[in-house]
């Protein structure tokens, strides 16, 4: 079994996936041009679930990370998770629905605990996570 703890995240505006194309099932082709890497603690966080609602699977993917980077949650970004085997993951795409992203920042009453911005990415799909090749 391979460790599966996320290592690396970068987005793109979804306007920018306009190139991606599918090479197989649930596997994407993507440039490597225009991805912002976010200096991120690691490991980051990824929560993958499914249920079935009126016999149609939908997943519920919760990417969540901290950083010191006060990142800009307006728009339409996408996210691409880099594991630590080396598999790279594709949150949002092109197309709706497209990855809701809300940061917080806490201030601590206590000097020890951590001061870094908390991001949560959440979306609901009817298909899981591609790879991207």
């Amino acid at each position: 079994m391979s460790i599966q703890n996320v290592i690396s995240v970068s987005r793109i505006r979804c306007s920018s996936l306009d190139d991606m194309q599918r090479v197989k099932d649930k596997v994407l082709s993507l440039t490597d041009d225009g991805w912002s890497a976010i200096d991120i603690r690691i490991p980051a966080k990824l929560s993958i679930n499914n249920k079935v609602e009126g016999g149609v699977t939908i997943y519920s993917h919760q990417l969540t990370f901290r950083t010191c980077e006060n990142i800009e949650v307006r728009g339409h970004w996408a996210y691409r998770i880099v594991l630590a085997d080396g598999t790279r993951l594709l949150l949002g795409s092109y197309d709706r629905p497209y990855p809701v992203t809300v940061s917080s920042r806490t201030l601590p009453d206590n000097l020890s605990d951590s001061q870094l911005y908390e991001v949560t990415v959440t979306l609901t799909t009817r298909e899981d996570l591609p790879q991207i090749a």
